[in-house]
């Protein structure tokens, strides 16, 4: 794991110095990761000073750079995505951010489904492991839901649903998407956020606890579950129906035994036809219904076949 973080540390190095546009030598100081609102607010200068100039080259920095605090779920995440409102605007930032938390965190899924199982040793995260995977056997028919509100909700945290996920039978798909999904309100508060820093003094202007935050988590939060609700309620009709109906007939019996649902009319018997070679036909009288014996049909009449020799000889004997 450690020599994993050493080649992804320098992967990140490297990209950053093949990438980043030259700097002043009065500006090299000033690029490192915010962990501060007096950081974010130099880099926010320092980017928008290189953007209108290397405009990919800053793309590429900011995605490496957020891949890279996800994938080892290190902090400094929220203050990127503001930096990102800040940089580039709500509309650019915001499919942006997701994205990049989204994948970041899918890199997060591979490490621990690669050197997981030697931390399922341990038997505290063997009890930690097996708690979640009951919670989410029993969220199993609202898997989906379940996974969006665990990245809107503050607790768990993500590094851990990263961790846990690959060894309870989560897909790469369902996890990407409703990582995506699960952070998408919070990024737009923390990219809405990042649109008005220029104008900002401190971090106490941040309003991250707003009742306009509030009730955007709590949309979020309803929209996901109206799935749920439905299928709540149309399961509960169902059962009702079928309570009321009874039985399926057409369902397998479980004694193995066949059903009869109806029994049609008795097909009448008919005349038999007649055939110059005679009337072949089944008599009702002749078969007994117990017996296994073969049933013999009724001959017609005989048919004699003459033979060549027999036409020449009658014809001699005529002369």
């Amino acid at each position: 794991m450690a020599a994993l973080f050493l080649v992804a540390t320098l992967v990140l190095g490297g990209t950053l110095f093949l990438a980043l546009p030259t700097l002043s030598p009065e500006d090299r100081p000033l690029l490192h990761i915010p962990k501060s609102f007096d950081d974010l607010q130099v880099l926010n200068g320092l980017l928008k000073k290189y953007r209108d100039i290397y405009p990919q080259r800053i793309v590429v920095c900011y995605v490496i750079t957020y891949l890279f605090l996800q994938a080892f779920s290190l902090p400094g995440s929220m203050y990127l995505s503001i930096l990102g409102g800040a940089v580039w605007g709500v509309p650019v930032a915001l499919p942006l951010a997701c994205t990049c938390v989204a994948t970041g965190a899918t890199l997060c899924y591979f490490i621990s489904a690669a050197f997981g199982p030697a931390l399922l040793t341990l038997p505290k995260w063997k009890a930690r492991l097996d708690k979640w995977s009951e919670k989410l056997r029993e969220q199993k028919d609202n898997i989906v839901s379940f996974l969006i509100i665990l990245r809107i909700a503050p607790l768990p945290p993500h590094w851990l649903i990263n961790i846990v996920c690959p060894h309870v039978g989560i897909g790469l798909l369902p996890f990407w998407s409703t990582t995506w999904l699960g952070v998408f309100g919070v990024t737009v508060i923390h990219t809405t956020i990042g649109g008005g820093l220029d104008e900002m003094t401190s971090a106490a202007d941040f309003n991250l606890f707003s009742w306009k935050n509030f009730l955007l988590l709590s949309a979020v939060v309803v929209g996901v579950l109206i799935p749920v609700g439905l299928r709540y309620y149309f399961r509960r009709e169902v059962a009702s129906v079928a309570a009321v109906e009874g039985p399926d007939p057409l369902e397998d019996p479980q004694d193995g035994d066949d059903h009869i649902l109806a029994i049609g009319p008795v097909p009448l018997s008919k005349k038999p036809t007649s055939s110059p070679l005679g009337s072949i036909y089944v008599s009702k009288d002749n078969i007994d219904e117990d017996d296994d014996d073969d049933i013999i049909l009724e001959a017609g009449p005989a048919i004699v076949i003459k033979s060549p020799q027999d036409g020449r000889s009658s014809g001699s004997a005529a002369h």
